[in-house]
């Protein structure tokens, strides 16, 4: 499993390694217009760093699907298949990789993120003094505003095992259009409608549960990211031809 592993973070290690660089081009403009007292250089920096952590995350998952599509419908990875592994495990190795580069990329951004707004607040005292007034003049009008870091992290970890949940769940979508609808005409539409309605019901489901915490809502996602992992893998082990 652990090779499989390796094998899939080398296929997509190119555009991790493009997006860590883009990433730091944007710190590197955010951490001079603050030394160099230039607005445009902080302006540049922060959204760089908001386009790289949002679209980053996203390309980490929908770059994950173009790669098992092409495994599953071109010889790119035919060898693959012919390995001593079965298709739980060489979904299991795609679904992990994509999961610990999710986690990572999201770790990464929320502690960036956190360190650059201390040293904006640092570094721009009357900043800080400007959210405090907010925050007393929202207090004043009864609007309660209390976040808190741990708030940011189950919110950071919510977003991130929902994406993940979508991303599965596309492969599962993938699996049905090289098994179960190969050579159908319009497969591939009527695998994306079965996407688009498989993830429609996990997140009504998901929105429907208590409002105890959002570690709850985590959970439930990754419930459902492992119940599609196992269909996935069952209907590749039964259905799949290479």
């Amino acid at each position: 499993m652990l090779k499989l592993m390796k094998y899939e973070f080398r296929k997509t290690m190119f555009s991790k390694t493009i997006l860590l660089v883009i990433t730091v081009i944007a710190e590197l403009l955010l951490l001079a217009g603050i030394v160099l007292d230039r607005d445009n250089g902080i302006g540049f920096g922060i959204v760089g760093l908001v386009l790289c952590a949002s679209f980053g995350i996203l390309y980490i998952g929908l770059e994950s699907l173009l790669v098992f599509q092409k495994d599953l419908n071109t010889k790119q990875s035919y060898m693959l298949f012919l390995t001593p592994n079965n298709c739980f495990q060489i979904l299991g190795a795609k679904v992990i990789e994509n999961g610990l580069s999710i986690l990572l990329g999201g770790c990464f951004f929320l502690v960036l993120g956190i360190l650059d707004y201390t040293i904006v607040l640092t570094h721009y005292g009357e900043l800080k003094d400007l959210l405090t007034m907010m925050k007393l003049l929202f207090s004043s009008i009864q609007i309660e505003i209390n976040i808190t870091t741990i708030d940011v992290i189950v919110v950071v970890l919510e977003l991130l095992s929902s994406w993940l949940m979508t991303i599965v769940t596309g492969m599962l979508a993938i699996v049905l259009s090289a098994t179960l609808f190969a050579g159908k005409r319009f497969s591939g539409f009527v695998s994306f409608v079965i996407f688009l309605l498989m993830t429609w019901g996990c997140m009504t489901v998901i929105n429907h549960l208590p409002e105890l915490s959002g570690l709850l809502d985590s959970l439930a996602a990754l419930v459902f990211t492992t119940l599609m992992y196992l269909i996935a893998g069952w209907i590749m082990e039964r259905k799949l031809s290479v």
